[in-house]
């Protein structure tokens, strides 16, 4: 009783002073069980009825006989009338009286409304929130009406579930859910054509008329995925991309259903329900596109041109363990791993080195990359510190290390001491043998922040980590030494290893080449391969343009041999393709590199540069003989001088 009565006395107090804090108390928002339901909120209200009842009667008997014992007269009949209004007041206020005739009105208008959808819109204007402010108690039917309003007219509806959740505070809980309703519709699909169309019809998600539980805001994103990906599908004619297609939205689709099984919220089994049925229908459209694509004469092309290699296609990364051995053996059991620098001219496979990492080195190193070319990186200290912590908090997650990164706030004022103390929580939060390896690449893009006078304070916090923080190894990664940068960089990194990336060895590129994929279906007759090789001298970038042309070409002609004719035609397609490459090369050698370049495709004597010539060896360009490194690099440059170019 005694709990009772401080119950029912602090809900009093509520009502009166914090109506806010009372409705949200009757709905069970912010407790830690669930919020309650319909039930469960009547029964919540409906334990103030006898205080309503009891109150008004005990205070007006005080009244009237305290009135009577000094000779004041008091008239019954009137108090009693007024506590019999008074009663009648509290309980119009929470609407109980009514609430049953609220409920028969509200189901009323949403049958109606379904049983001829054209007249949603009249039904609404019965349903008893559209009119009445007051309501205390849920109302049933609500959310499926305004649902049903949204999939007639999507303009109407959303305007009225805005109106809802902005004008009807007791009842925003149906607005939400009516949100949930109409999304829920939209994700539904009987076909990969629906598949592909349904972000489209969840673009009103970004802007919301209130905000979307948080099962959503988390699935919409992979679901989003999964649509785009179906999207391009159907979009693609090679049966081996549109398998590729399929194979991306699968996975979108796995990594949800899995996130979704671990969920706890009420809606994770409905949309779990949801990205079951996509999954069904992704299943069953990639068994049918893998007949066609093993009865199609087109041969795959897995080939990579232009972009790094990613982690997950590991069939086209070949080699390169010379380089990674190298890696290894620098930080893999040394107490205090040495900062790296991994160099190497351009499009000579660094950033896919940098990407095979993850898988390479094992689990007991969380890789985090930087790419220095975001202009972001570069906007000012805070900035870049941020970035750093963001990289190797996203690595560290992939190792099931959680550390959240620093945010914006945490680097206003002394943003390199809370960059170092965050560093020591990373050390305390990875497990005993695991360190972190933080990649910077094109890290010569750091220069500009060298020039701009804040990146001496950059470079020095990273001395400063290197020397305190040995769970973090540093590594960068360009086209340039330290000593070519300057003593900025020599300075700082004195005992810095370099790891050089070169051309591929026969023996790498030739399974690269004949069986980069299991379904690789292309042949070479005797000379091709040999000429394929010889061509691009194991240029990874060269190599990947020059195989992309030969099987494109082949599949124009529906032929899966290729001949030595077939390696000159595709070689000068790729000549065209990767222009932008060979000018890149032309416009860094500079001029004096270029008068070399041109003389000796002249058979003319090479004009005496020596800083000229040790430039073109350093980069590929050239090798020890003098000669052209790569034949089609030679070519190209006949070509421009051929065409009056130079």
């Amino acid at each position: 009783m005694k709990n009772y009565l401080r119950w029912s006395l602090r809900q009093f107090y509520l009502l009166v002073f914090l109506p806010t804090q009372f409705r949200r108390e009757v709905e069970g928002i912010g407790l830690d069980k669930p919020s309650r339901g319909l039930k469960e909120r009547f029964l919540y209200i409906a334990r103030l009825l006898p205080w309503i009842v009891v109150l008004p009667t005990v205070l007006n008997l005080i009244a009237g006989l305290t009135c009577e014992a000094f000779g004041i007269g008091f008239n019954w009949g009137s108090s009693w009338a007024g506590v019999a209004f008074g009663v009648a007041f509290w309980l119009s206020y929470f609407r109980l009286v009514a609430y049953a005739f609220d409920a028969l009105l509200s189901a009323a208008a949403y049958f109606s409304a379904r049983r001829r959808p054209q007249t949603a819109a009249r039904a609404w204007r019965w349903c008893p929130v559209r009119w009445n402010e007051v309501i205390w108690l849920p109302l049933p039917f609500v959310s499926k009406l305004l649902a049903l309003l949204a999939r007639q007219d999507r303009e109407y509806g959303f305007r009225q579930i805005a109106f809802v959740a902005a004008e009807r505070g007791l009842q925003r809980r149906a607005a939400i859910a009516a949100l949930v309703e109409v999304a829920s519709g939209d994700l539904k699909t009987a076909s990969i054509s629906e598949m592909a169309e349904a972000m489209d019809k969840l673009k009103w998600t970004t802007d919301t008329p209130t905000e979307l539980p948080v099962e959503f805001g988390t699935a919409l994103p992979r679901f989003d995925r999964a649509s785009r990906h179906a999207g391009q599908y159907i979009d693609l004619h090679s049966p081996y991309l549109k398998s590729e297609a399929l194979g991306q939205a699968i996975a979108e689709v796995e990594t949800l259903q899995q996130s979704l099984i671990a969920a706890r919220g009420r809606l994770a089994p409905r949309l779990l329900q949801t990205a079951n049925e996509w999954r069904r229908l992704l299943d069953a459209e990639q068994k049918t596109i893998q007949a066609q694509a093993a009865a199609s004469k087109e041969i795959p092309n897995p080939f990579i041109f232009g972009n790094p290699v990613v982690e997950t296609d590991q069939n086209v990364f070949t080699g390169r363990r010379d380089v990674v051995s190298r890696i290894e053996a620098s930080i893999l059991g040394a107490m205090q791993a040495p900062t790296l620098l991994l160099h190497g001219p351009r499009r000579m496979g660094k950033t896919s080195i940098l990407n095979q990492l993850p898988r390479l080195l094992g689990p007991d190193f969380a890789s985090a990359a930087v790419d220095c070319q975001n202009p972001a990186v570069t906007a000012g200290a805070a900035t870049m510190l941020r970035h750093l912590s963001r990289a190797m908090s996203d690595g560290l997650r992939l190792r099931r290390v959680t550390v959240e990164p620093l945010s914006a706030k945490e680097l206003e004022r002394e943003p390199f001491d809370a960059f170092d103390e965050w560093l020591n929580s990373v050390e305390r939060a990875m497990p005993g043998k695991m360190r972190v390896l933080l990649c910077l690449d094109e890290y010569e893009r750091l220069q500009s922040a060298l020039d701009a006078g804040w990146g001496t304070q950059v470079l020095d916090a990273l001395r400063h980590l290197l020397q305190h923080h040995p769970r973090i190894v540093l590594m960068f990664t360009g086209a340039h030494t330290f000593q070519e940068m300057g003593p900025a960089w020599t300075d700082r990194f004195i005992s810095a290893r370099r790891v050089r990336v070169g051309f591929l060895t026969r023996d790498e590129v030739t399974p690269l080449l004949t069986k980069p994929i299991p379904e690789f279906a292309m042949t070479y007759a005797p000379g091709a391969l040999d000429a394929l090789i010889e061509a691009t001298n194991g240029q990874p970038f060269l190599t990947q343009a020059a195989a992309f042309e030969l099987v494109q070409l082949l599949n124009e002609e529906e032929r899966k041999e290729a001949g030595p004719g077939d390696v000159e035609r595709a070689i000068a397609r790729a000549l065209d393709s990767g222009g932008e490459y060979f000018a890149n090369v032309w416009s860094d050698a500079g001029a004096n590199g270029q008068k070399i370049l041109l003389a000796i495709v002249s058979g003319e004597t090479p004009p005496d540069f020596p800083a000229a010539r040790a430039w073109l060896r350093e980069h590929d360009v050239l090798n020890d003989a003098g000669e052209f490194a790569v034949p089609m690099v030679r070519t190209w440059v006949a070509d421009r001088r051929g065409s009056g170019g130079e």
